[in-house]
């Protein structure tokens, strides 16, 4: 594991970045029980997405959307970036208010990686599982954008959910630039951040083989019995992660 200098400020303020096809709403669950740990928790959506009025983007203008709403914040934050959300934490993290970051099941790309090549540079284990995404995902006419069909987009994204929740989050599933997955970071930010790296055993989509080889750059790496969206399954436990890993920066500073 990579050793860093942790901040020695507290940390007050939660910024949530979703994932591809996702919006601020994945985090709803987990807003309370960060509010109930002392914490002042903040979900976004990156241009497009969710309720944004604004147009799709790419990878960049995502993380300037995050840079932008930290100038806002001003105040010390745990940045924390879903699946795709792990790409924009990278760039968007070598903000000056961000003091610890973490990867929830998430990409985690390595200098001049985009998300596709953090995807296919990784030699997979003989036996070791597949994504379940991969066969979900499908194209617009003009390839601009990607959306996700198919019965295996269940499975392979809310499959530790309930029904009802599985149901409520298909509804509000949306496309994904193709850019976004094509495009470098202009920063590394996790080569300088106090950084935990969240491992969901059960995960479909970007499977714990994947998961545990990115997380041998974080400083810390904590694993749950979940699918890829613990926010849902276990906001609770996810909650209580995160909130550690708040904690955990001022406690390493002292």
């Amino acid at each position: 594991m990579r050793g860093v200098v942790s901040s020695a400020v507290a940390i007050s303020r939660v910024l949530l970045v979703h994932g591809a096809w996702h919006g601020a709403w994945c985090w709803d669950r987990v807003l309370a029980p960060l509010r109930s740990s002392g914490y002042q928790p903040e979900a976004m959506d990156l241009p497009g997405h969710g309720d944004s009025p604004e147009p799709f983007g790419d990878l960049h203008r995502d993380a300037d959307a995050v840079a932008t709403r930290l100038d806002v914040i001003g105040e010390p934050t745990l940045l924390v970036g879903h699946s795709y959300g792990g790409m924009v934490i990278t760039d968007a993290g070598s903000h000056e208010a961000v003091a610890a970051m973490v990867y929830v099941c998430a990409f985690m790309p390595m200098a001049g990686q985009s998300l596709m090549d953090a995807w296919r540079g990784q030699r997979r284990p003989e036996g070791a599982a597949r994504s379940e995404l991969l066969g979900c995902v499908r194209f617009t006419d003009d390839e601009s954008a990607m959306y996700l069909d198919g019965d295996g987009v269940v499975s392979a994204l809310y499959g530790d959910c309930d029904p009802a929740v599985q149901q409520w989050s298909l509804e509000r599933l949306g496309q994904q630039p193709t850019a976004s997955f094509t495009q470098v970071p202009r920063h590394l930010a996790w080569a300088s951040k106090p950084t935990t790296y969240v491992v969901c055993t059960e995960d479909c989509t970007i499977p714990a083989w994947h998961q545990r080889r990115m997380a041998e750059n974080t400083s810390r790496v904590v694993e749950l019995t979940a699918s890829h969206s613990p926010f849902l399954s276990m906001p609770d436990t996810l909650a209580r992660v995160l909130a550690d890993a708040a904690a955990n920066v001022v406690s390493e500073a002292r």
